[in-house]
């Protein structure tokens, strides 16, 4: 494999600030220009800028320390720079990708730090005393030695993808990958017995779909298999991600009840990752309908007020109905719960206490719930009768609909 050899400039290079938070400037602004340039589909993913971004900084740190500058020591960028064409790979996208990351962020690491003064060059380099002026041949150095680091650090990073993608061929997880595409496409119809084997899942039982944001293959699998042993699942099943999340799914040989479905969406919440999981399904139509669930719980969590790290389709399948147009959901809650439907604290606790209200019953039952008095809850249900009139009792779906949805846009509100 081809090394990546650090090219240092004339000794005139020396130290100019203690400082070197002008790395991570450039590498923020190096990876939202890649994102946007190279991986387009990825934006928001906030994994996937944390896994680039650390991929990034690397190597922005080993060009300033083969130009002397001053910044922390970088450590191993031979092994990073494999890791990147691994990690591209893994990411399902092509080799050029790789080629066209390593352009696009050289051209912006130039340009960025040239528009920044070059932070971090010695002051012999600068002309009058000017930190912002620098002569033009050092500029013509920094360039060439830049362009180089990335040329032996692009030709690392391609011979480890190619050595990932063959690997991925070998293990089928492309094949896999493609298999599952029929099926989804394939919908309800009679499965081929034949996909079983391909994808080393049994199709028959009860599934549970999930999506993962993890950082890498690595991360997810472990996740995977710590739930598939809480839980009891007989097979599971992890492919690269096709959006911004791996896709996973969970089988088990019979249907799964409450509890257990409780216990892996506490796990998936203990994991640390974003997650979303769909409600369990039996045989090949719900292999796909429970995807198609996680799929739509993760599209509700940019649409929540304060999303839970483990979206179930299960609790948030309301919000996906209603949250598609959110300023008639707004016009909605604000129509049904008047000044109910305020940011302050009082409203939140009538709020809460009649939710439990309705939900529950009666006032024992509600105090119970909420750990007050009862005389609490009787003073909280007058107030809210003076807002919302003697007959609101006459609107108790919409006023259920109304509550749950002003908890969800409770910050877009306040």
């Amino acid at each position: 494999m081809t090394g990546v050899r650090a090219c240092s400039l004339p000794d005139s290079c020396g130290v100019q600030e203690p400082g070197a938070g002008w790395v991570d400037q450039l590498a923020d602004v190096i990876t939202r220009r890649i994102t946007e340039k190279v991986f387009p589909a990825r934006r928001g993913s906030v994994p996937f800028h944390t896994s680039l971004r650390r991929f990034v900084r690397t190597n922005v740190l080993s060009v300033a320390n083969a130009h002397d500058a001053v910044c922390p020591p970088c450590e191993e960028p031979q092994r990073s720079v494999q890791e990147f064409g691994v990690w591209v790979a893994e990411q399902g996208f092509p080799l050029t990708a790789v080629q066209n990351a390593y352009w696009t962020g050289t051209r912006q690491l130039i340009d960025v730090w040239g528009e920044m003064g070059w932070p971090g060059l010695a002051p012999l380099r600068h002309v009058d005393d000017d930190p912002t002026n620098v002569p033009g041949h050092v500029v013509s150095q920094v360039a060439a030695t830049t362009f180089e680091f990335a040329e032996h650090a692009m030709r690392a990073s391609v011979t480890a993808y190619q050595e990932a993608t063959a690997s991925l061929r070998l293990d089928g997880a492309q094949r896999r990958r493609t298999v599952v595409e029929t099926i989804l496409a394939a919908g309800e119809s009679r499965p081929d017995p034949a996909w079983d084997t391909a994808l080393g899942y049994r199709l028959g039982g009860s599934h549970v779909g999930l999506l993962l944001a993890a950082a890498d293959r690595r991360q997810a699998d472990a996740v995977l298999k710590n739930v598939q042993s809480l839980t009891g699942a007989r097979d599971r099943l992890l492919l690269p991600p096709d959006t911004t999340q791996w896709v996973a799914w969970l089988g088990y040989g019979r249907a799964i009840p409450d509890t257990m479905f409780d216990t892996l969406c506490r796990a998936l919440r203990d994991s640390g990752l974003h997650t979303a999981v769909g409600r369990p399904r039996p045989g090949v139509g719900g292999f796909c309908a429970t995807h198609r669930e996680a799929v739509r719980a993760e599209g509700v969590r940019d649409r929540l007020a304060a999303p839970s790290p483990c979206l179930s389709f299960r609790d948030v399948s309301l919000e996906d109905l209603l949250l598609h147009d959110r300023p008639l959901a707004t016009a909605f809650v604000n129509d049904e719960l008047g000044a109910l439907a305020d940011g302050g604290h009082r409203a939140a606790r009538m709020r809460e206490t009649l939710s439990a209200w309705l939900s529950s019953g009666t006032h024992t039952a509600t105090a119970a719930r909420l750990g007050i008095h009862e005389n609490t809850v009787r003073l909280r249900l007058n107030a809210v009768a003076d807002i919302l009139g003697a007959g609101y009792l006459e609107r108790r779906a919409e006023l259920l609909v109304a509550l749950r949805l002003c908890n969800a846009l409770s910050v877009a509100r306040a």
